[in-house]
């Protein structure tokens, strides 16, 4: 839960893995901003209605999304973690446009595929999606979002299609083979894929430091619903509407 305690004192985090698209507007609503830069990671630090925010550019993929969470965490000790950007539809009543809250992420590339012999082939529809875990039996794990945050994006209007809560699959791959996402949404209940929020939600989770993944859905391959980078403009929007909502939380509570 997003504690009283530290207020005013330390930032909301928002990170994004496209900077031009899933950046852009939030930081045109930010005051005061400096740049920050760890090797490739860079930090925008500012405010919104006087509060700290933090944006930080992590570039695509798991590794990087892990590295410049951890390296956020250690240096601001934020609040609350918001990933926001953009995904790819899970199922067919998903559309480009809609809005997906990360109630949960799970990793959607760790897999254990049946023993075969040379000669009878793949099927990516056999494997099994397991975590190894050193020490414990291998198991499917998810990470858990915020439910106080989950509350506040609940609130958020949203006018340009519909919002979905669920699960978020997460890992280095785009699919773009129909039968392979229809089977991951089936099996599992996802409802779309990005390639960051797995390592954000597992090292915010690990640190004890609220985590929420919010996602416009830019493409959908089952329907083929082309890819729009530029959509991404509307998670940010959604995003902004999120922060005012987490910041008068805080100011409501200062005035208790």
């Amino acid at each position: 839960m997003i504690e009283e305690k530290n207020k005013g004192l330390n930032p909301i985090l928002i990170i994004v893995s496209m900077f031009d698209v899933e950046a852009d507007f939030l930081l045109s609503k930010m005051e005061n901003v400096k740049q920050k830069k760890v090797n490739q990671y860079e930090f925008y630090e500012g405010t919104i209605e006087n509060y700290p925010v933090v944006i930080g550019w992590c570039h695509c993929m798991t590794v990087n999304a892990a590295l410049a969470t951890y390296i956020a965490i250690e240096k601001y000790h934020p609040i609350a973690i918001i990933n926001q950007g953009s995904a790819g539809a899970h199922g067919k009543s998903i559309h480009k446009g809609d809005i997906v809250i990360g109630e949960k992420c799970m990793n959607i590339v760790s897999c254990r595929t049946p023993l075969k012999k040379e000669g009878e082939g793949s099927n990516s529809l056999e494997w099994e999606l397991v975590n190894f875990i050193c020490g414990e039996e291998d198991r499917l794990q998810y990470q858990e979002a915020d439910k106080s945050l989950i509350e506040l994006a609940k609130k958020v209007q949203y006018k340009e299609g519909i919002v979905h809560v669920g699960l978020i699959g997460s890992g280095d791959i785009w699919n773009r083979e129909a039968d392979r996402i229809l089977w991951l949404h089936e099996t599992y209940g996802t409802l779309c894929e990005e390639m960051e929020g797995i390592a954000i939600y597992q090292v915010a989770n690990e640190f004890g430091v609220p985590v929420l993944g919010i996602r416009i859905v830019s493409n959908n391959e089952i329907l083929q619903e082309p890819y729009d980078r530029e959509i991404a403009i509307k998670s940010q929007r959604f995003a902004y509407e999120l922060i005012l909502k987490i910041i008068e939380k805080f100011k409501n509570k200062g005035e208790d």
